[in-house]
């Protein structure tokens, strides 16, 4: 890695392992390190849009979705950000209802789920999901965005 960090994100895609964020000597970090085991070395691509740590990551249609995490020790975020691999770039999508860090995400069926967590006032029950198409809504105790295309 480009330089030591905790508190990141880790995904596997297409073989590669890719380290997000987190926090370094430097503070909060938005660098993104990947490893490719095949050739036994590490690589610095486009950093995140924003700075971030206690996040989660998911691979959804070949894609990087990061969610939530903090920018500091007082701001929680709810923002969600796709890595394009092929293009090396970052977007912006629509934002996560609730703010939230410390929380854990899966992909299931072209769907990103987000669980738990902590907010600005505490610990989060709730389930949620970002991604690119708007939110189909609340389900109980959750809210799943369609990742499809």
């Amino acid at each position: 890695m480009s330089e030591e960090r905790e508190v990141h994100a880790l995904v596997v895609l297409d073989g590669k392992i890719y380290a997000m964020g987190g926090q370094g000597d430097a503070g909060t970090l938005d660098t993104v390190d990947v490893y490719d085991p095949q050739a036994n070395s590490w690589q610095q691509v486009a950093s995140m849009p924003q700075r971030r740590y206690d996040h989660t990551a998911a691979v959804v249609g070949g894609k990087i979705h990061v969610t939530g995490g903090r920018e500091n020790q007082k701001r929680v975020l709810n923002s969600v950000c796709v890595y394009d691999p092929q293009a090396n770039a970052w977007a912006q999508l629509a934002s996560l209802s609730t703010a939230r860090a410390g929380h854990a995400s899966a992909a299931v069926g072209g769907k990103l789920y987000v669980f738990g967590g902590s907010g600005g006032s505490g610990r989060l029950s709730s389930q949620h999901g970002g991604g690119v198409r708007p939110c189909i809504g609340q389900l109980g105790a959750r809210a799943e965005l369609d990742l499809r295309a």
